[in-house]
């Protein structure tokens, strides 16, 4: 059981005397409540011991005592506290003419705002999970299986049941849960389900995992809608905004909305592979070890193009490109090297390898991955193109950049335009100022309910702090 710090608010008299303050602050010494100190785990439902110097009347705010007065009670903890950000709860003790105050700041752990998604039909598909299960010390109760024949593509069809059936999973555990992990053997895409951007009477393929972060309101996502969670940033003048908490953003838009990330892959021993370097790249990045070098690749020079740029023009994916360039050369912590040719790293005159590669952006090849990286562990990086990740388990740019080691990656499952894709230099930025991948993913995707798909630990940190 470990010790809690208290903040104390206030230690004031009660029915305070004629005489001198000194004989107050004299009597509290003698017989109020004293310093008070607290042990125990401070999540909603658990309970804490609280001491008091002398026997004193306890008052809380939420939650039971086991006595009301005493030199040592127990405090159990209200359940429906926290359910976003952690949540004050006071305290205070009275004794004599003397009351000290505190506030004890309640929050879930981590382990107990997730789910992780398994199907039961996919071979493999719940030793990953339990993979990941044992990797985070997650509880049992967050294991969640939903059947689908195919591990692919979800039918149109059977998204209400498939949704239906994944938050009655996230209804177990509570409304506390912030976090969706599909892993491998869970469909990733979903059919006949959304308009196409460009022709609203033609439905296609989208990503199931952007439909998932609405939650309950899945399968009333019809077309593509502005992303509740992107932040306002701008490539041109590199203007960005602080990363925030996934729980800071829900208090404000409201509980329905969830992060969803996978752990995927070529198969099953692929998508175990990313558990355990991710777990490996995370303890270097807590030592402040991680290492190696910035590959960011453009299209048109070593110029920016012009400032008048339209979001989601060419000219604006090349501003995210000039974008990640100059957020990794303010950081200053690694070499970036920049590649303003149309041919991307790989093919001349553009560099031919791309050593110790920890993070990259670039564009753009169709369907099409360059075997030129050799990624660092902890390595983040994504390529900009209309099906960088079509396929998880076949050769898509974003496949076989997790076959080669990366440790967290993104892309489309299908034509996303240019305004589909995430804001690379913004995501990176997110990502320096201690945003979780999850959380620095779909606070640069302008647009949800759409064609991206995150794979990686949502959990994954490879800042631990805010920059300056």
């Amino acid at each position: 059981m470990s010790a809690l710090s208290l903040l104390l608010l206030a230690c004031v008299a009660q029915d305070e005397p004629a005489d001198t303050g000194d004989s107050v602050v004299e009597r509290q010494d003698d017989c109020g409540p004293g310093e008070l100190t607290v042990e125990g785990e401070a999540v909603p439902g658990g309970t804490l011991t609280l001491r008091a110097k002398n026997t004193a009347r306890w008052e809380v705010s939420g939650g039971a005592l086991s006595a009301q007065e005493g030199l040592e009670v127990t405090w159990t903890l209200p359940t429906d506290v926290a359910v976003n950000v952690p949540e004050a709860l006071s305290v205070a003790a009275t004794a004599c003419d003397a009351r000290v105050e505190g506030l004890i700041s309640v929050d879930w752990p981590v382990a107990e705002r997730m789910i992780v998604l398994y199907n039961p039909a996919a071979e493999g598909s719940e030793d990953v999970a339990r993979a990941y299960l044992a990797a985070r010390g997650l509880p049992e109760a967050a294991l969640c299986g939903v059947e689908s024949a195919d591990s692919t593509t979800l039918p149109g069809d059977a998204l209400e049941t498939f949704v239906h059936e994944t938050f009655d999973c996230v209804a177990r555990v509570g409304p506390q849960v912030q976090l969706i992990v599909p892993v491998y053997g869970v469909p990733y895409k979903v059919a006949d389900r959304v308009a196409d951007i460009a022709d609203p009477t033609r439905l296609v393929t989208v990503s199931l995992d952007a439909l998932l972060v609405f939650g309950e309101q899945a399968t009333a996502v019809t077309e593509a809608v502005y992303n509740p969670l992107y932040r306002d940033g701008d490539s041109v003048s590199g203007d960005y905004p602080r990363a925030v908490s996934f729980g800071q953003q829900r208090e404000i838009r409201g509980d329905g909305l969830y992060l969803v990330t996978r752990l995927d892959g070529a198969d099953a021993a692929g998508a175990m592979a990313l558990i355990t370097r991710t777990m490996e790249a995370e303890a270097l990045a807590r030592a402040g070890l991680l290492d190696g070098v910035v590959y960011v690749d453009g299209r048109y020079g070593d110029s920016p193009p012009d400032a008048a740029a339209s979001f989601g023009s060419y000219e604006w994916g090349e501003w995210n490109m000039w974008g990640s360039r100059r957020v990794f050369e303010a950081l200053d912590v690694w070499p970036v090297v920049w590649d303003g040719n149309e041919a991307e790293f790989g093919t001349a005159p553009a560099p031919l390898t791309c050593p110790d590669a920890l993070f990259y952006a670039g564009w753009y090849s169709y369907y099409h991955y360059n075997d030129a990286f050799t990624w660092a562990p902890g390595a983040v990086g994504g390529h900009l193109d209309s099906c960088s990740a079509c396929d998880l388990r076949a050769d898509t740019w974003a496949a076989e950049a997790l076959k080669r080691g990366i440790t967290a990656t993104f892309g489309a499952v299908n034509e996303p335009y240019v305004a589909g894709m995430p804001e690379y230099d913004q995501l990176f930025y997110a990502l320096s100022q201690g945003a979780t991948f999850a959380e620095a993913a779909y606070q640069s995707t302008v647009v949800g309910g759409w064609m991206m798909v995150f794979v990686g630990d949502p959990l994954y940190q490879p800042f631990d702090r805010p920059t300056p």
